[in-house]
């Protein structure tokens, strides 16, 4: 017998309830009460799984006593033991049943150094290559959520000199005497992959609104990043050197996290992306999470070429699907339940050629992704708020064109660090704080993910725009 609160949450989304399953327009939900794996629900999982055949038209819920309860039984360790299960406790389904939505604290949890496997390091883009795909297996971050980051060496873990025989013959070469980089570098996650879960498993979810506040999939162990190789830089040419299977060091999760239920709470309906280049690929994260819980995502995109975002994509082979041919951040959008009419792309060297994948032509642009938004902001449905992160100017413009549609807005700053956890001080950022004095923030710490309003733009101290940054006009 559920509990009468489920049983309220799902007459509030017009589900049916029957014994342990609900029920709406064709859809199912079944649910199993435990806080350890047992067989029988194993068997009842895989059941459904098999019947399903990854449509998503029945889920299997699983619903422990506690939150912590929970949050073990999610652990990826036991993916194979609850397989493409979601996640509930007695507790958050109290609460919401009352009420209140479950927000978890934006403080950052423990921070490990660990060792990830790399996965594939992938060329984005024609024949100027400058950007690659790196996807990577790394169990540690389970917990890690947008728009949290990582500190990761340039280069292979290094074996122990001593561990491995080396022939006299070969002893020169056994020692890698060339100068190497001190520091880890900083990236955000662009995907993250559940086990049991296909790549495009959001867009074919639909949970009933208000109980989805209190569903979590199995946590992910396979992750990916974009970067850019820059020019004259020691770190990222060294990281694309990497190969498939060499492992790396990595330091995270940092960085605050950012739970989007709390924008339910704020009454938002409608969410507004805009990503300018490279800046677009930690949001695609965010924008997965905001579409497990319902939101309306519309996501502008800028970029300079069309071409320079097609890759081959062999991950998908690791998920059941053939190596296909795709456009990033577009392809991604999509797999994560933005609908195509809802992607806008506008690109510098003039209006991309047709694209496909159902997205209409009145939704590209030639010219700044700037000068895209602003055209697009009178058309939101509902009490909309935006995030962004690209070039300095990129935003700084985008904080002007929120601010005169009166959409709030919040930031997602990248900055240079050594350490990734506020002892340096070498990414700090100019702010206002609540009684109106003028401060120092950490991104690593304090952010990344800011209020536009509390960021001072214009200031001495302020990161000046790359030289290269074509965005917009300065005035």
């Amino acid at each position: 017998m559920l509990p009468i609160q489920i049983k309220n949450l799902l007459d509030r989304d017009g589900w049916t309830l029957r014994d342990a399953t609900a029920r709406h327009r064709g859809r199912r939900l079944e649910f199993f009460f435990t806080s350890r794996p047992t067989r029988a629900v194993t068997a009842a999982l895989r059941r459904i799984q098999r019947a399903d055949r990854n449509r998503f038209q029945t889920i299997g819920v699983v619903i422990a006593p506690t939150t912590a309860a929970m949050q073990r039984l999610r652990s990826c360790a036991n993916a194979d033991k609850f397989p493409r299960a979601l996640f509930a406790s007695l507790e958050e389904l109290r609460a919401v049943a009352a009420g209140t939505i479950p927000v978890k604290s934006d403080k950052r949890g423990g921070i490990t150094s660990f060792k990830a496997e790399i996965l594939e390091n992938t060329p984005v883009g024609g024949a100027q290559i400058s950007h690659y795909r790196l996807a990577f297996k790394a169990p540690s971050l389970q917990n890690m959520q947008p728009p949290q980051f990582i500190m990761m060496d340039t280069k292979p873990a290094r074996v122990p000199f001593g561990v491995r025989p080396v022939p006299r013959g070969q002893l020169r070469g056994a020692i890698d005497l060339t100068p190497q980089p001190l520091l880890k570098r900083p990236f955000g996650i662009c995907r993250d992959f559940h086990p049991h879960f296909p790549i495009d498993y959001v867009k074919r979810l639909r949970l009933p609104p208000t109980l989805a506040v209190a569903l979590y999939p199995v946590l992910p162990d396979h992750f990916d990043m974009l970067y850019k190789v820059l020019p004259h830089g020691v770190g990222t040419p060294l990281i694309a050197k990497l190969k498939r299977g060499q492992t790396v060091n990595m330091l995270g999760p940092l960085g605050r996290p950012f739970d989007v239920r709390r924008l339910r709470a704020e009454g938002v309906e409608e969410v507004h992306i805009i990503g300018g280049g490279v800046g677009m690929a930690p949001l695609i994260l965010l924008v997965e999470s905001l579409r497990y819980y319902g939101f309306r995502v519309k996501a502008f995109l800028g970029i300079a070429t069309l071409q320079s975002l097609r890759y081959r994509d062999e991950l998908a082979a690791t998920f059941g699907e053939q190596p296909r041919d795709a456009y990033i951040y577009i392809d991604d959008l999509l797999a994560a339940g933005v609908p195509p009419e809802d992607v806008y792309v506008s690109c510098d060297s003039g209006k991309p050629a047709r694209i496909g994948r159902g997205i209409p032509p009145a939704n590209l642009f030639a010219g700044f992704v700037t000068d895209l938004y602003r055209r697009e902001t009178h058309r939101s449905t509902g009490k909309t708020c935006a995030f962004t992160c690209g070039p300095n100017r990129m935003m700084e413009l985008v904080v002007e064109i929120t601010a005169q549609a009166g959409i709030p807005l919040r930031v997602l700053l990248e900055k240079r660090m050594g350490c990734g956890m506020g002892v340096c001080f070498s990414c700090v950022c100019k702010v206002r704080l609540a009684d109106g004095a003028d401060d120092y923030a950490r991104v690593c710490t304090d952010g990344p993910l800011f209020d536009a309003k509390d960021i001072l733009w214009k200031n001495d101290d302020s990161k000046q725009p790359s030289a290269t940054c074509t965005c917009a006009p300065r005035s």
